[in-house]
């Protein structure tokens, strides 16, 4: 899997929006009581937008994303203007900490090695790095708070977590990525003006279960 360093920190990102690929079958009866089956776990993703750039800028960017392969390589990939948590943006607060997981079950994680009292947010992004390496990538659903200890009490994430994610797993709260590959297709090599390119864009998705 390729790193933030080689090919995420390369892009001159816009802003962009995570956003939930769900993999949902709906049917309903005459009652019109509806009912809904999840195919399969659903998945983040994004759509990308880079700034304009010189042609060899572009020329290069091109040239990063044929060597993923398609499909075949995942990356890692974060929000560029997101750098933490709600309440404390830059991940200062976090002092370096090494926070890992001391339960999981499902769609509830608990934590331990946290700064006192610190606080995570409804919508605040973790990374969790399990054993072996695989990687997960949950939004927080419900407040938290640390407890003098460091220690959380049991709380909601989503998605539900894989089942690689347990007792002492690393997680990190400032600049979280999502490991992801290009939706086949999507990219969009963008309009040259002279020595300027622009509209280079492409969907990304998560890919679950890579080291």
């Amino acid at each position: 899997m390729k790193t933030l360093a080689q090919f995420f920190d390369h892009l001159p990102l816009l802003p962009m929006r995570w956003e939930i690929q769900r993999n949902d079958e709906l049917s309903g009866i005459g009652s019109g009581v509806v009912f809904q089956a999840e195919l399969a776990t659903p998945l983040w993703s994004a759509a990308i937008a880079l700034q304009p750039v010189r042609l060899p800028e572009a020329n290069e960017i091109s040239a990063l994303v044929n060597g993923l392969a398609g499909a075949q390589e995942p990356f890692l990939f974060r929000d560029p203007y997101i750098c933490g948590p709600k309440l404390d943006p830059q991940g200062a607060g976090l002092g370096g900490v090494a926070v890992t997981v001391s339960a999981a079950n499902g769609r509830s994680l608990s934590l331990e090695g946290m700064p006192a009292g610190y606080r995570l947010s409804i919508g605040d992004k973790i990374q969790i790095i399990a054993s072996g390496g695989t990687h997960a990538f949950v939004e927080v659903s419900e407040n938290v708070v640390a407890t003098a200890g460091g220690t959380t009490g049991s709380f909601q994430v989503f998605p539900r977590l894989p089942v690689s994610v347990s007792a002492g797993a690393s997680c990190s709260f400032a600049r979280p990525a999502c490991p992801c590959i290009i939706l086949p297709g999507s990219f969009q090599s963008g309009t040259p003006s002279g020595n300027i390119v622009t509209g280079i864009a492409f969907r990304i998705v998560q890919k679950r279960g890579v080291q």
